[in-house]
This record gives C-alpha cells, sequence and structure tokens, in this order.
C-alpha cells in the first residue's frame, strides 16, 4: 500500500497484484535475466544473513560473496534492477527515454546514469517497494528515485542525467565505480512513508 492507495491482501506470491502490468517477453523475464536474479538473490542472502547486522557506513567487499568473477555478478546485480526499473518507467509513464534502459540489457552494457545504494533498513523489516519520485527539468526527469526493501536490506535505485548531484548519489554505486569494495548507505525516514539517502 502507499499513501494514494488503501491496503490490498496479497494472497500468494503468484497474486497479479505482485506483477507488473506491463509486458515483457517471456525469454526476457527468463532466460535472459535468469543470471541477474540469482545474483541478486545469492547478494542479498549474504547481506541478510551476516551477523552482526549490516550498519551503516560498514565497508563490504563483494568479492567474499562472489569469489569468481565479482565484476561480471556485480553488473549482474545492476541489471536486476535496471529491468524493475524500466518496468516501473513504462507502468508509471514516466518521461525516461525506456529505450536506453532496453538497449543496456540486451547488449549487457551498465546503464551510464543508473546507480544503486545498499544499506540496512530505516525501520522494521519488511518486504516491499516505494513509488518512484521523479524530479522533472523541461519535461523530462533529471532524477528519478525508489526503494526496494527485503528484511534488514534496503536499496536505493537512483537514475540521474549526466551533471546531476544529488545527496543519494554521494555512497552510490556504479559499475563503472568497480567492485572491490561498497559503502552501505544511512537512509532516514520522512514520518514511516518515504525513505532518504544520507551520507
Amino acid at each position: 500500500h502507499t499513501d494514494k492507495r488503501r491496503n490490498i491482501k496479497v494472497g500468494s506470491l503468484k497474486a497479479p497484484i505482485l506483477k507488473f502490468s506491463t509486458p515483457i517477453c517471456n525469454h526476457c523475464n527468463s532466460a535472459r535475466t535468469q543470471p541477474h536474479d540469482r545474483a541478486w538473490q545469492r547478494f542479498s542472502e549474504a547481506l541478510r544473513g551476516r551477523a552482526p547486522p549490516i550498519a551503516a557506513r560498514q565497508v563490504i567487499k563483494p568479492n567474499r560473496i562472489f569469489p569468481y568473477d565479482t565484476r561480471h555478478e556485480m553488473r549482474n546485480i545492476h541489471f536486476y534492477f535496471l529491468k524493475l526499473f524500466g518496468l516501473l518507467i513504462l507502468e508509471g509513464k514516466l518521461p525516461i527515454d525506456i529505450a536506453s534502459f532496453s538497449q543496456a540489457l540486451i547488449h549487457e552494457r551498465p546503464h551510464p546514469n543508473v546507480y544503486l545504494a545498499f544499506g540496512p533498513a530505516p525501520d522494521e523489516p519488511r518486504i516491499g517497494a516505494t513509488d518512484v519520485q521523479c524530479a522533472s527539468l523541461n519535461d523530462r526527469c533529471a532524477f528519478a528515485t525508489w526503494f526496494y526493501e527485503v528484511g534488514n536490506l534496503f536499496v536505493n535505485i537512483m537514475y540521474a542525467i549526466d551533471g546531476e548531484k544529488r545527496e543519494g548519489l554521494l555512497n552510490a554505486w556504479h559499475p563503472r565505480l568497480g567492485h572491490q569494495r561498497l559503502v552501505l548507505a544511512r537512509f532516514l525516514t520522512d514520518n514511516g512513508n518515504h525513505a532518504n539517502a544520507v551520507t
């Protein structure tokens, strides 16, 4: 549920409410992106299963999660969120060029304007995602952000056109920044509804 929509009973993991209404071909949704799904599952399980639990500003070394071909697996995580973000853009009819998302996935080239920030959930662990928030400039989206939460792990997925300097981008990760280390972000909630990344 969101501030604009009342709670909807889900029922099961196969419920239609959990599926995107936007069409995506079976090959792209399964075979093409399956390695991305597996990389995210492995990465998220590793972070959520840490003892003690993950903490803000903690340094994570991805090669301890992916000892073989770390760079490739971290790119797969980027692609996992690229697919989800692309579907949200289509569903929300956001003024963002979706063709660049498709091309990035088809050719397995990281999208130059999509960043990720990982960190501990700012409140009680749960599973869900926020709506996409978009800041426009000259009738196009200059910066967009949404949050994805699974258990005690929060992910801020950001789209920023060249030249954007938002606070949330300071600790954000992009494949071009390398894969040696990630610094976990600290997230705060605004009245329990929206999350913000802080440094």
